[in-house]
């Protein structure tokens, strides 16, 4: 009897996820399908020919704890692209006060560093973080700064963990995601904490290898290959529309659409996004000093996160909508001033990159949240993935892949 046949629609990192689980089952054949000319949707490495160097189209650390993402990246051997703090913690920085401090867990899941006010950092106390117990059990429609604490704690932790978890304020942000952070946090303990960045783009060090061993095990994938409608019969998705083809689909087969909100939206006839949040990245070409952290969090400056890793430096700047519009000459000049006065290094700007994104993510407001699409749709052969997919993580990586996953399961399960 002939194998059924999944068709994956989009080769991003919930499509490319999709297709490793699916393969790893064993009970189909894959097909992706990617609109454009290269896999990665919105994770990408660009080359640079003037500068002669590789810039990322984002600031992609992950977290230790994240555990889908990085059993994908050890499934596909793309460990060693990825480097890590040797210590769990964050170290950060107020440009404000001039203080600078780290929060540093100790590495077992029992978490006495809490205990100790040189671990939890400069005016953080722990009930700033006993505090944080109370998103775990958030209701669907509170926000963040309805249940963290105010005053130090939100500034100095919940603020900057928001932002970089949500990338939303929490004033407005869902304290049910960021509980879904905290959980898996919590599971991992003090180790979960470690931060990890990509050592030559998150193209080396998760797209490409990824993309390369689904080719290996036998999964096809097409890239030009823009989905425009799907044909319907009764229950189920007959057949798939392209732009210059259409494909039929046997009883067996089946389909997963890892196509951003809005392209799903248009092609199910369900509500699409009403909002999205943006990001901004500058790339700098210049080496960070020795004996600079791999990731500062900022406080009150022109960014929110700073990268070192070989050869260069990174800013991120989260709910930059506002920023978006400031001339970019400008907005890299004063970025740059900030990672000198944290570094020690020149005023003189380097040459830089910039990589903004108004739809960066998936708003992160309670409302927002609820609106989101789940895996399973109103056809039993037709699944959803992607970063956007499910309500109880935020848009990102680790829910793209995790989604990606989940899509298979239910394929397995029809």
């Amino acid at each position: 009897m002939k194998r059924p046949v999944v068709h994956v629609i989009g080769a991003g990192a919930g499509g490319l996820s999709a297709a490793r689980a699916l393969l790893d089952g064993g009970a189909c054949d894959v097909v992706v399908h990617e609109a454009q000319s290269h896999p990665g949707g919105r994770r990408r490495t660009f080359s640079d020919a003037e500068l002669g160097r590789d810039f990322d189209t984002g600031a992609f650390a992950i977290l230790s704890c994240w555990t889908a993402t990085l059993a994908v990246i050890d499934a596909v051997g793309a460990r060693a692209e990825w480097r890590a703090d040797l210590r769990p913690g964050v170290a950060f920085a107020d440009f404000a006060t001039g203080a600078r401090w780290r929060v540093t867990p100790n590495a077992g899941r029992w978490p006495w560093w809490l205990l100790d006010p040189r671990r939890r950092g400069t005016n953080l106390r722990f009930a700033d973080y006993w505090s944080g117990r109370r998103l775990l059990a958030a209701a669907p429609e509170a926000t963040v700064a309805s249940l963290a604490p105010g005053g130090p704690g939100m500034e100095r932790l919940w603020r900057p963990l928001t932002l970089a978890a949500l990338n939303c304020p929490p004033e407005t942000a869902s304290a049910q995601l960021l509980g879904g952070v905290l959980r898996q946090i919590v599971a991992a303990g003090g180790a979960g904490l470690k931060v990890l960045a990509p050592a030559r783009g998150i193209g080396r060090a998760l797209v490409e290898p990824l993309a390369r061993s689904l080719e290996r095990d036998g999964a096809a994938l097409r890239f030009g290959r823009r989905l425009i409608g799907l044909g319907r019969e009764g229950d189920r998705v007959a057949s798939l529309d392209f732009e210059h083809d259409r494909l039929d689909l046997g009883p067996r087969d089946a389909a997963i659409l890892a196509t951003p909100w809005a392209a799903t939206a248009a092609l199910l006839g369900t509500p699409p996004p009403q909002a999205a949040s943006a990001a901004l990245t500058i790339h700098f070409a210049a080496p960070p000093p020795p004996a600079a952290p791999p990731v500062v969090g900022a406080l009150n400056g022109p960014f929110d996160w700073l990268f070192a890793h070989p050869g260069g430096m990174s800013v991120a700047v989260k709910d930059a909508g506002a920023r978006l519009d400031t001339p970019r000459d400008e907005l890299a000049a004063a970025c740059w001033r900030g990672v000198a006065a944290l570094t020690g290094l020149s005023d003189a700007p380097p040459a830089w990159r910039m990589a903004p994104s108004r739809r960066a993510a998936a708003l992160a407001t309670p409302a927002e949240t609820a609106r989101r699409p789940l895996t399973g749709t109103e056809f039993g052969n037709l699944f959803l993935a992607g970063g956007h997919v499910g309500r109880d993580f935020p848009d990102g990586l680790e829910n793209a892949v995790r989604s990606g996953a989940a899509a298979a399961r239910a394929f397995h399960g029809f």
